[in-house]
This record gives structure tokens, C-alpha cells and sequence, in this order.
């Protein structure tokens, strides 16, 4: 059997804004435009952590926005020592960060993702770990800059997070963007919003000694003898065109810091650009975690809000990791069933007093004698979910996280599991609806089962409550939400995780709590 735990509370901490230490920029170089957001928890116990245990590493790339990467709306792109890797992982993975790979294999040398959920702001956090600086353009990032230790040894901290020198961010800043305009499909991608980097720009320059900077340029990439000043002109100002060409010359400068070749990084560029614009047609994300896939399915009553719960979990996850949604109570048509399917659409057409093919009436339940046209009807619904499980498994194998509204029960309520017990077999009217109901009871007893079932749950009274605030056309069905509260408030869900979940409350509560749960099962 499976197990069960109650959710009381939603556990949300409430962390102080962080000081702002000496190293902080000049207050009119500072972009306040989203100050009013509030650091993660889990992301400043993560610099926090870093600190206390010595870990060399800093946040190396735009920290213009660093309030928002705070707060979760931006990435946390961080330099971390090769030494120190295994301290690292091992303090992230205690913060709450879950290792994620690239479903379609594009990942870079000596980078890693990891995300955690924030229950402060309910989203995830996306790490992006840098053992080595790979950088370039975007799709392929085709040069190595071995200046790691360098880099790291010029560090001070702001906002509580250890960030470059700004002289040393300058530097790798107009190399990062000049190398950008040496490829076709980069430029077109980093000229698409230009102006942010222009602004960046600003921000650098505000805070640097650019003779500083053009003396660390010249140290760490002596092949580059373009003057540093003519570089900053050309990406503060210059065109498409002269950005393009001064692109061309640093590339070429730097031809011996490539850690792949042209034609390869080419292939590289064209599969991943393939690869991303192909998950975004199928509204797929590339990253899964680490440890694989899983089923998680939203139960209860109708009234409790599982479509609006599901929705809003696979939107927040979907954010990041590949996720997917299902709904177990509709399995699409299958071979088998489609032909029945028009005729079961059309029958509902017909006058309402011969039109229902649910689970007939109370009377006919409670003495289990069916028609065999509601039995093979219950068949057919079998076979279609066994056939949508056999997606969903295929999905999860493949690191899918599947979000369900409903999953099987194990026991005959008549609503997700088999509709027929020992006593309705008994009271057959045929050997052969006999068989039909053996067989549908056999396709429920060799479904897969979900890690995870979300149990919801609320008062009677709250559930027809919200039905009469639903906007149908038939308008609400207070005796069918009765019916229904009493058949799945007893539903059973054997060998899988049951976490119990009271909805009568606010909307924004019961998902932070839920979420919470749901990441902590997967």
C-alpha cells in the first residue's frame, strides 16, 4: 500500500533583504527598474554557503542585473574553481539544487545546470555552474579563455555575492560581444536586443578604469593587439556592419583559443539551433533533471482544483525542465474506440432521456446489473487509458516530469478504476458480459502508478460553492457533484506516495505548498 502525509502548512520563510557591502557600485550606475524584488531564500543561503566554506568562485556575467538574478528572473551564471567542484556540489545540493542534463545533448565542456524551487516566489532558480570559461557565441560557445584563476583572484562582493573586478567583467564583456557578431545566426539573436547591451556597456564603464581594463586585455590575450578603446567605440556605438568586421578580426586574433574547429562548430551551431526552435514547436523545454523523469497526478473531488492546480504547477516547472500535461479522466481516441466514440457524440444530441451512458442509474449500481452496452463502453474507456499510460511511462523514461489530472484508482469506485467488483461479476447477466468485465478489471490491475498522488480535498458546501461559480452548458449539477465528492473522496491509491492537501483556502498558499511537495518527490 501506499503511504500518506498531510500538508498543514506551506512552510514559506521570510528572509530579510541582504546588505549591500563597500564594493557595491555608485547608486545612479545601479539599475533600480525591479529593486522592489525580494532575494530568494534559497539563492541567499546559496552565496551565503559559498562564502562560509572559502569556495573560490564569483557571479562573472551581468550583474547589471543582479537584483533580478536575485530574485530569481535571471539566471545565476557563476565561475566556480575546478578545485573546488566537489565542495560545490555538495553545497548546492544541500541548498536544494537538482542537477538537470540537456535532453538533446547540447550541453557545453566544463558547464552544468542545476535548478531549485523557491517557494518565496514560487518559480525555479537555473543555475548555471562554469568550471572553465567557455563563451563565443551562444548556440556553440567556441572558445576556451584559460584565465579562470586570474579572473578569480580580482573578486569583491556585492549584495552579498562575490562578483569580477570591473575592469576584469570589461574586459570579457567586449570580447563576449564582439565574438557574437562572427556568426550569422548570433548576430541575428544578439541584435535582436541591442540595446540591452548597450547598457550593460554603460554600467561597466561606469564602474571601471578602462587603462585598467586595456592592461588586462593585453595580459591575458596578448594575441588581440586591437586597442581596447577602439573595441569598446566599436560595440558602445558602431554598426551592425563595423561590429561584424571587428568580430571577424578578434576571432581571428583568438583562432588559437577555440576549442572547436570551424566545420564542427558550424554542425554544432545548425544541430542545437535545430534542436532548440524544434522543442519550442512541440512546446518542449531541453533540460530534464538529472535523475530522471516522474509521474505526478492532482486527485479529488470535482470542486477541489485540480485542472487550476495542474495547470499552474506545469507552468511554473515547465518554466525550466521539460514538462508535460495529461488528463487520465480523457484519453485521446484510440483505434478501438473512435468509431464508438461518434456514435457515443452523437447519442448525446438525442433527447436527455436517452442520451446518458455514464455509470447508469444509482438503482442499477447499487444492484450491479449493467447493460452490455455500458460494459463494453467501460472497456474501451480501459483500453484508451492503458494506451495513454503507455505514453506517459514512454515520456517519464525519457526524463519527461508529467503532470496528470486523475491516475487510477485501486479500488472499484466506478470513477477511475475498474467500474466492476467481485459482486457485479457475480451478477453478470452473460458469460460474455462476464469476460468484457474481467478484462477491463485485468487492464486496470497492470497500469503503472504514479510517484506522487496530490489528494485534494475540500468541504462539500466549498465544492458546490465553486460548481455554481463554473461557466457550463448545462449549467451546474449540484446532485452530480454530490455523487462524485462521495465516490472519489474514497478513491485508494495503492503503492504510490499519497500527500493529502486541504483547498480551502487561498489559491496562492495551496500551490506554494504543493509545489513544495511535488519538488521534494522529484
Amino acid at each position: 500500500m501506499g503511504h500518506s502525509e498531510r500538508v498543514t502548512s506551506d512552510g514559506v520563510s521570510d528572509e530579510g533583504a541582504v546588505d549591500q557591502d563597500t564594493g557595491a557600485p555608485p547608486a545612479a550606475a545601479i539599475d533600480n527598474s525591479k529593486d522592489h524584488l525580494r532575494p530568494s531564500a534559497v539563492g541567499l543561503t546559496l552565496f551565503a554557503q559559498l562564502e562560509r566554506e572559502g569556495i573560490r568562485y564569483c557571479h562573472w556575467k551581468s550583474n547589471i542585473r543582479l537584483g533580478e538574478t536575485l530574485g530569481g528572473l535571471q539566471d545565476i551564471d557563476l565561475l566556480v574553481h575546478p578545485e573546488d567542484a566537489h565542495a560545490f556540489q555538495r553545497i548546492i545540493n544541500e541548498c536544494g539544487f537538482k542537477l538537470t542534463v540537456s535532453r538533446m545533448g547540447t550541453g557545453h565542456p566544463g558547464v552544468f545546470h542545476a535548478v531549485a524551487w523557491d517557494q518565496d516566489s514560487g518559480r525555479l532558480l537555473d543555475l548555471h555552474a562554469y568550471h572553465q570559461l567557455v563563451s563565443g557565441d551562444s548556440y556553440v560557445k567556441s572558445y576556451r579563455f584559460a584565465v579562470e584563476e586570474e579572473f578569480l583572484s580580482r573578486t569583491s562582493s556585492w549584495m552579498g555575492v562575490r562578483i569580477p573586478e570591473p575592469a576584469a567583467e570589461l574586459v570579457l564583456f567586449v570580447l563576449r560581444m564582439l565574438l557574437k557578431h562572427s556568426s550569422m545566426v548570433e548576430i541575428r539573436k544578439v541584435n535582436g536586443h541591442y540595446g540591452e547591451c548597450r547598457d550593460e556597456l554603460s554600467w561597466l564603464l561606469q564602474r571601471s578604469d578602462v587603462g585598467e581594463a586595456a592592461a588586462l586585455c593585453d595580459d591575458w590575450f596578448p594575441s588581440v593587439r586591437i586597442p581596447f578603446q577602439q573595441m569598446i567605440d566599436c560595440v558602445a556605438t558602431g554598426t551592425v556592419l563595423s561590429r561584424v568586421a571587428l568580430g571577424m578580426r578578434v576571432a581571428w586574433a583568438l583562432r588559437d583559443q577555440r576549442r572547436i574547429g570551424h566545420v564542427a562548430a558550424g554542425l554544432s551551431r545548425m544541430v542545437r539551433f535545430g534542436s532548440k526552435y524544434a522543442s519550442r514547436l512541440r512546446s518542449r523545454r531541453n533540460l530534464s533533471l538529472l535523475a530522471g523523469g516522474a509521474w505526478i497526478a492532482l486527485v479529488g473531488p470535482k470542486g477541489t482544483g485540480k485542472s487550476t492546480l495542474s495547470n499552474l504547477l506545469a507552468k511554473r516547472l515547465g518554466a525550466k525542465l521539460d514538462v508535460k500535461q495529461s488528463h487520465f479522466g480523457k484519453p485521446p481516441a484510440t483505434w478501438l474506440s473512435f468509431l464508438p466514440r461518434l456514435i457515443a457524440s452523437a447519442a448525446r444530441k438525442a433527447p436527455s432521456d436517452e442520451r446518458r451512458l455514464d455509470d447508469e442509474d444509482s438503482e442499477r449500481r447499487v444492484e450491479r446489473q449493467y447493460s452490455t452496452k455500458f460494459v463494453v463502453s467501460k472497456l474501451l474507456v480501459a483500453f484508451d487509458r492503458r494506451q495513454l499510460l503507455k505514453r506517459i511511462m514512454r515520456d517519464v523514461s525519457a526524463g519527461t516530469i508529467v503532470i496528470s489530472d486523475r491516475c487510477p484508482v485501486t479500488n472499484a469506485t466506478g470513477m477511475d478504476g475498474s467500474a466492476f467488483d467481485d459482486l457485479a461479476l457475480t451478477r453478470a447477466r452473460s458469460p460474455f458480459q462476464r469476460w468484457l468485465m474481467e478484462r477491463e478489471r485485468a487492464i486496470y490491475r497492470c497500469l503503472p502508478r504514479p510517484r506522487l498522488v496530490v489528494k485534494l480535498s475540500v468541504p462539500i458546501e466549498t465544492a458546490l460553492k465553486r460548481d455554481l461559480a463554473r461557466s457550463k452548458p448545462e449549467g451546474p449539477l449540484p446532485n452530480a457533484i454530490k455523487r462524485r465528492w462521495a465516490l472519489e473522496s474514497e478513491s485508494e491509491f495503492a503503492r504510490s506516495t499519497v500527500c493529502l492537501f486541504d483547498t480551502d483556502r487561498e489559491l496562492d498558499e495551496t500551490f506554494r505548498a504543493i509545489a513544495a511537495r511535488v519538488w521534494q518527490s522529484i
